[in-house]
């Protein structure tokens, strides 16, 4: 009778077990998501779909490390082609949600990259506000929205402070934990 409640109890926690494994400091998320960019209007782009990859490390207190790079390929008024790629660094806090669902709240370092006939670079800061829904131990979706914040623009626009580049990310990952 004992051991078939320890197991009974044993087994019913095992739910509420996966998603904080999910999570354990050391875990690494890695996968690839669809973003779709809608560029500052002072940059005068078409709003594209492009596609890009992200890893990331789980620290103690729910904390995450991450980076992502994706690659847009956009259309100007007087150049075609346009390869926009911004690079985000970034600190998250990841707020459970349900057993199998975090918000994940960040802020961090992005770099973008604008190649054409012209090559130029700029920085800022970004803050993302996302969703992880876990279907199983170690498959996720990610729904990220995020917003660039750049002061110093390549397009050096006087008519405004700062350019902003909102970006929509929808993808999945793959959750491995190395620790036992």
């Amino acid at each position: 009778m004992k051991v078939r409640v320890v197991v009974l109890c044993a087994v019913s926690a095992l739910p509420w077990a996966w998603p904080a494994a999910a999570q354990r400091p050391g875990t690494i998320e890695v996968g690839g998501f669809a973003r779709y960019t809608d560029f500052d209007n002072s940059l005068a782009y078409a709003n594209k779909l492009g596609v890009g990859a992200r890893i990331g490390v789980f620290l103690p207190a729910r904390f995450a490390i991450e980076g992502d790079l994706s690659r847009t390929v956009t259309d100007g008024p007087t150049v075609h082609s346009i390869h926009h790629r911004p690079l985000h660094i970034m600190l998250e806090y990841n707020v459970p949600a349900s057993d199998q669902a975090d918000l994940v709240v960040g802020g961090g370092y992005v770099h973008n990259t604008y190649n054409s006939s012209a090559d130029t670079t700029d920085s800022g800061i970004t803050g993302l506000v996302g969703l992880r829904y876990r279907f199983r131990r170690l498959l996720a979706a990610r729904l990220d929205l995020n917003e660039d914040f750049i002061w110093s623009a390549a397009n050096k626009s006087y008519r405004q402070s700062y350019n902003g580049n909102l970006g929509l990310q929808v993808g999945v990952s793959v959750l491995v934990s190395f620790m036992k």
